[in-house]
């Protein structure tokens, strides 16, 4: 990885890096919320959606939990 600690911290206080963290979050609650609907659907390809959902959710719970040391180790 490129950048510093602190430049990692920097970007991590910017207005705009919140906002897309709580874009993130808020995706995140409605995958929440979408899959006991549908599990309740009874839908044929239910089960598929909810995968895809589930694991949207936790794609997004990555990028939520992302730190510094995550980054090196990426690089």
């Amino acid at each position: 990885m490129e950048i510093t600690r602190q430049e990692w911290d920097g970007w991590q206080a910017l207005r705009v890096t919140r906002e897309w963290f709580k874009l993130f979050r808020e995706r995140q609650i409605a995958y929440e919320r979408r899959i006991p609907e549908l599990l309740a659907s009874g839908a044929p390809n239910a089960i598929d959606c909810i995968k895809i959902a589930a694991g949207r959710h936790q794609e997004l719970e990555d990028l939520l939990n992302t730190t510094f040391d995550d980054m090196k180790e990426a690089g």
